[in-house]
């Protein structure tokens, strides 16, 4: 019960933070994907921060911070792009995102937009994650 609870405060927040107008530096330069941008405002700035820095206002809550998403290390000097995409869609396994404390996006993109939406969702944030590293 009280995971779910807390499931549901996340997702809360999630919601709540789309509508508020962030400046940080995730938001400039050029490049950048703005479908991208609005999902990752809208799924995973509660946790991982408008900057994507891991210090968005309900990282404290959870088990393990949540990480640092403008420095993922490459692969063979190339974004793991794949990785990326699988870890947010449930496909990869990751304790945060694997366990019923934190939402699987890919399940909740499929169930709520449909399999094709939930790609396009999942590759325009995989590619705003990819614009934003340093």
């Amino acid at each position: 019960m009280l995971r779910r609870l807390f499931t549901i405060a996340i997702l809360v927040v999630g919601v709540s933070i789309v509508g508020y107008n962030f400046t940080a530096s995730a938001s400039q330069g050029k490049g950048r994907n703005a479908e991208g941008k609005k999902l990752f405002m809208q799924y995973c700035a509660s946790c991982h921060g408008a900057d994507a820095k891991g210090t968005g206002p309900a990282a404290p809550t959870l088990k393990m911070a949540p990480r640092n998403l403008t420095k993922i290390d490459k692969v063979d000097g190339k974004f793991p792009f794949t990785r990326v995409q699988e870890t947010i869609s449930g496909e990869g396994i990751i304790p945060a995102h694997g366990s019923s404390a934190m939402p699987v996006w890919g399940t909740y993109l499929r169930r709520n937009k449909g399999e094709n939406f939930a790609k396009l969702d999942l590759y325009n944030l995989t590619k705003y994650i990819e614009s934003i590293q340093q």
